[in-house]
């Protein structure tokens, strides 16, 4: 059982994450337009926002950041605060990991193929 403190670092952890991924679904968006590119000569985003203009690449940088620290934390408190080790537990983790990975590569994606460096 976690204590009154612990649930609200988890909820931090957690809002650094789903907050910029609910307002402007960075990750989604790249990895929507990364299916896209084999497909036609052109590639849409699944939704505009200021973030996908060339002038905001140093934002997008930012919160896929945010997101991968946030995941990251989460998934470290959550593992820490286990008292009990059971196997749904893990199975609750396993996504978590596997969004983590797929956030990490977006960040990798963004730091190492831009003009700008932030």
């Amino acid at each position: 059982m976690l204590s009154k403190m612990q649930k609200i670092w988890l909820g931090i952890f957690g809002a650094m994450f789903l907050i910029p991924e609910i307002l402007w679904s960075p990750v989604v968006d790249f990895y929507y337009q990364l299916s896209q590119t084999g497909k036609s000569g052109g590639t849409h985003s699944l939704r505009d926002n200021f973030l996908q203009n060339s002038d905001n690449l140093g934002y997008l940088k930012l919160v896929i950041f945010i997101e991968f620290v946030g995941l990251l934390l989460f998934i470290i408190f959550s593992i820490r605060n286990r008292k009990d080790v059971h196997i749904i537990n893990y199975a609750l983790i396993v996504p978590f990991i596997v969004i983590l990975l797929l956030v990490a590569f977006a960040l990798y994606f963004a730091m190492t193929f831009s003009i700008n460096i932030m």
